[in-house]
């Protein structure tokens, strides 16, 4: 079912954030309150807040919850630097997948254990290159492109300090979504888009974003994605050598 494999998709960029090597997080002690009153259209400041992502270091959790699925990726990125660990947990029907992913540069690394998925005892990392000179593997697990659509966002109204709602348009989440223009609405047309809400700190740092996403057989299932963290350094290793396979 198109749908489930959907969700497994961004399941598994959700999850692949809490197995960096070598990392321990705190989080970071953000001001109280807002030192200057924006003066920002709400969009200009949304987008503002998601393109600074491209520059921090952070971590993420991402959930989702379709029907009998259940899935949640976590992790610490450095999009700068093109590093990243992650880990995703999907459960459908009671039955428990487990991935875990390094990022470095566009080399993706891969542990599971679902059986479909290749690994030995011996050798549990697989290497992931891409297939094509422009291909990218990690543009789907990459937490600040993951936020990108908010820079493109329409519609947006800040309800309260730090605060936000607005509209996606369905095609800038292609990518982010596995098909999002194979769901429908109830006149059999593929939605054109949905709706979000967003969150910032004090420093207008976005900190989590809703979406609600069209299902092929009416309504939507949510997304949340929350990000914190921010400015603690993320060490990410290749696994060792004589533990990988190709």
């Amino acid at each position: 079912m198109r749908q489930h494999h959907t969700a497994y998709t961004v399941a598994a960029m959700l999850t692949v954030a809490l197995t960096i090597t070598g990392c321990t997080r705190t989080d970071d002690h953000a001001p109280t309150s807002r030192a200057t009153t924006t003066t920002q259209a709400p969009a200009a400041e949304l987008a503002d807040a998601a393109n600074r992502l491209k520059n921090e270091t952070f971590a993420m959790t991402m959930t989702v919850k379709l029907d009998d699925t259940d899935a949640e990726l976590n992790g610490d990125m450095d999009p700068a630097h093109e590093r990243g660990a992650l880990t995703a947990t999907t459960t459908v029907d009671g039955r428990r997948s487990v991935q875990e992913w390094r990022m470095i540069g566009n080399t993706v690394y891969l542990k599971s254990n679902t059986p479909t998925l290749p690994g030995t005892t011996s050798k549990p990392w697989r290497r992931i290159a891409p297939t094509g000179p422009d291909a990218n593997l990690t543009d789907g697990l990459d937490g600040a492109k993951i936020a990108d659509p908010l820079r493109q966002a329409t519609a947006v109204h800040r309800t309260s300090t730090g605060h936000y709602t607005g509209t996606l348009q369905i095609a800038a989440l292609t990518g982010f979504l596995d098909s999002p223009t194979s769901t429908s609405g109830p006149s059999g047309q593929p939605p054109q888009s949905l709706t979000f809400t967003a969150e910032t700190d004090t420093q207008n740092r976005l900190t989590h974003y809703h979406l609600d996403v069209p299902r092929s057989r009416g309504g939507t299932y949510p997304i949340d994605i929350t990000y914190s963290g921010f400015g603690v350094p993320v060490k990410v290793q290749a696994p060792p050598a004589e533990q990988v396979a190709d």
